[in-house]
């Protein structure tokens, strides 16, 4: 295991690959212009993963096993979690090691096997990225961690453009039978997010009964896309603490959990209990993601000549572990579920202080009540963390 350290605490990656070109959802060329600008998409989208390393032997200790974290969430006295339903997980290039990985993963911690499915849906690419490389093994065993018995397509991106991972995520449900989409990548809002080649992306899943799922980000206040999506729940970050087995103590805001309110897409009606202003407020929820307090990830690819054992954070794996309680409610449920985030809030509505931990502590900057985390819905840690087995429950038993 890569032990956490405060003094080497590493961003793994700011932008994909370095780029920095300008991609436009709108037909034509792509268009580069001022980093402040709007009205295109982002730079290339950032993943979510943080992690944190020391040059030694591995060693499995120090990060949070999939038996913690099912305690940790209220998940390990649910039976046959995520049978029957497919979470797709999207990235760009994959993993190649990704089977051989979750196979190593799930025999060290007592797991049953699953078959990953790797699409690549605009073909494959000709090489692979060390950094995407980690981020899909994440992605993967956090779902695996918290839905064992749900089965996993990666929708693996040629590139990391927006554009390109909008496309997997459509091919996710079009063509895999995706019940659940997990995304662990995100930038910069534009003004055409609500435009029919993004927002109406979601949209039509959404109708499909189809659940998404998004990183808020890393990098504190300040809302991002996809996850300002209102057809998409926004996954906060915390900073987890538990009794050695597992056993629930608290958590508190993680400083780089995204959150705020969106530039262009204005508020729902299911938030309308929980948020005062005009637009969209994000993140919806929160699971850990601060790397102090990491997950224990297994990966051969390798980073930067490491490879075995990592502990990693960032809400990279606060996102697929909400996918994977999601997917575990929608095993409970006749048909899956259409309006997921108006389903939460129902929920919160009704049985808040039962079906989540109110994060009531910690902050993600300096603006104010914004940043800060407080009693009941907040802009940090959205609603706070599931109870899971009281919100399955309810999940279950929602409307469609």
């Amino acid at each position: 295991m890569r032990k956490i350290t405060a003094s080497v605490l590493v961003v793994v990656a700011l932008l994909a690959l370095g780029g920095s070109a300008l991609v436009a959802f709108a037909k034509g060329p792509a268009v580069t212009t001022p980093s402040h600008s709007t009205t295109t998409s982002s730079a290339k989208p950032r993943w979510h993963t943080y992690w944190k390393m020391e040059r030694f032997m591995p060693q499995i200790n120090g990060g949070f096993t999939p038996a913690q974290l099912q305690k940790a969430y209220g998940m390990n006295t649910l039976q046959n979690k995520g049978a029957g339903v497919t979470i797709a997980i999207v990235d760009a290039f994959g993993n190649p090691n990704v089977q051989a990985d979750l196979n190593k993963y799930s025999a060290t911690f007592g797991l049953p096997t699953t078959t990953v499915k790797t699409v690549y849906p605009q073909g494959k690419p000709a090489t692979f990225n060390q950094g995407w490389a980690l981020e899909t093994n994440l992605d993967v065993q956090m779902a695996h961690a918290l839905a064992p018995n749900a089965k996993i397509v990666v929708e693996a991106a040629i590139s990391p453009t927006i554009a390109n991972l909008m496309a997997a995520v459509q091919d996710a449900y079009t063509n895999q039978g995706a019940n659940i989409v997990s995304m662990s990548f995100g930038g910069a809002e534009f003004t055409n997010e609500i435009s029919a080649q993004a927002d109406g992306i979601f949209l039509t899943g959404h109708k499909r009964g189809v659940s998404f799922t998004a990183s808020s980000g890393d990098l504190g206040n300040g809302a991002q896309y996809p996850a300002s999506s209102p057809f998409v729940t926004a996954v906060g970050g915390t900073s987890l603490f538990t009794q050695p087995d597992g056993t629930y103590v608290r958590e508190t805001a993680w400083n780089g959990s995204g959150g705020g309110l969106s530039q262009f897409e204005a508020r729902s009606a299911y938030q309308r209990a929980f948020n005062n202003h005009t637009k969209r407020g994000v993140p919806d929820v929160a699971m850990v993601a601060d790397p102090n307090t990491g997950v224990v990830v297994y990966d051969s690819f390798g980073m930067e000549g490491e490879k075995g054992f990592f502990i990693l954070g960032g809400t990279s794996a606060s996102a697929p572990l909400f996918a994977a309680v999601l997917a575990v409610a929608n095993q409970q449920r006749d048909v899956d579920l259409k309006n997921t985030n108006t389903a939460l809030y129902n929920v919160a509505d009704t049985h808040y202080a039962t079906d989540f931990h109110d994060v009531k502590t910690g902050s993600n900057g300096t603006c104010g009540t914004i940043c800060q985390a407080h009693s009941g819905y907040d802009f940090v840690t959205g609603l706070g963390s599931p109870v899971g087995s009281q919100l399955v429950s309810h999940l279950a038993q929602a409307a469609a």
